[in-house]
């Protein structure tokens, strides 16, 4: 059975190109990471030509075809009529306007640092995988649509998401967060540890360490891309925040076996996405185990396990924090 809610970056590998899937005998240092702004600058600069393509440009555009598969992962709706009055607003502009628009010049900023970024995010990113992963991905700029980052095929970022402020360190800290999932998803294939009989935990478990992991490494990288209006940093650094989110987070481990399949998948969204329990809780566990044990322990659950993952992190946990989840359970 098909899980949306984990679909999606279950599937990252198998959408990458050949060459940026296959293992490299090199340096994770040695990955390739393009900026790609050519979709971004087709719809501000000559938005007529999209309204004259139509849906088309929905099978032709890879962000955005990579956002349909995005949608259809997670089985979140595409707002077709609002994508259009929005291009067509920027129809409506002259050329002089559409020059210097806003979506233009922020992207602008963030190609013209793309390789100071590039320089600092890298090794980051690398220091929380294996030394030989490949991390290559082409990173695709793009206006609205519904979500402000994923990653399938390309790490695609929405530019015009209010959730940015306009602030590109935001996007940056973020694309470190990205980033760090195309090292994950091949990790996967290195996994010591078998599978849990019950497929949809094991997902969920696989989205609590992937997530986590990635919002850690991202509030690692605030030291050099500080992130202002980030919210789960915010949450990470409240305890009050990260103790309600271990209980609903706990509380949703019990449901397993309790609910139907698709009543757990509907909480799963909620709680560990939308609430971001996966996301603050991984994290934590992410960070406990980072200063507890060392860096190599992080990277050994990785290639471990998202099982191993939490077995490692409640072993230095106090009662009270630790992830209460039935691994015993078919």
């Amino acid at each position: 059975m098909r899980y949306p809610i984990l679909a999606l970056t279950l599937a990252i590998a198998s959408t990458l190109p050949t060459s940026v899937r296959a293992q490299q005998n090199g340096s994770c240092l040695d990955s390739q990471v393009a900026f790609e702004t050519e979709t971004l600058e087709k719809m501000v600069r000559h938005p007529e030509q999209f309204i004259e393509e139509g849906g088309s440009v929905w099978d032709n555009e890879k962000p955005l075809i990579y956002t349909k598969a995005w949608a259809d992962a997670v089985n979140v709706g595409i707002p077709y009529l609002k994508f259009w009055r929005q291009v067509g607003e920027l129809a409506e502009l002259s050329e002089e306007e559409r020059s210097q628009h806003p979506l233009l010049i922020m992207t602008d900023s963030i190609v013209s640092s793309q390789e100071t970024f590039l320089e600092q995010a890298i090794p980051l990113v690398c220091s929380f995988l294996p030394e030989d992963m490949d991390i290559s991905i082409p990173v695709y700029f793009v206006a609205f649509v519904p979500p402000r980052s994923f990653v399938s095929g390309g790490v695609v970022i929405n530019v015009s998401a209010s959730y940015w402020k306009g602030d590109v360190r935001n996007i940056f800290n973020n694309l470190t967060h990205e980033i760090f999932h195309v090292g994950y998803s091949h990790s996967r294939p290195l996994r010591t540890e078998p599978k849990l009989e019950n497929e949809q935990l094991y997902q969920m478990l696989d989205a609590l360490q992937n997530e986590g992991t990635a919002t850690y490494v991202g509030y690692q990288a605030n030291s050099l891309f500080p992130a202002p209006d980030e919210v789960d940093f915010r949450l990470l650094e409240n305890p009050d925040d990260v103790e309600r989110l271990f209980d609903e987070v706990n509380e949703l481990f019990q449901e397993v076996g309790e609910v139907s399949e698709e009543e757990l998948q509907r909480m799963s969204w909620r709680t560990g996405v939308t609430r971001r329990g996966y996301y603050i809780v991984g994290a934590y566990m992410a960070q406990t185990i980072d200063e507890r044990l060392g860096r190599d322990a992080l990277i050994g659950s990785l290639t471990d396990g998202p099982v191993s993952f939490v077995k490692l992190y409640n072993s230095l946990a106090d009662e009270e924090r630790r992830v209460t989840v039935p691994l015993t359970q078919p």
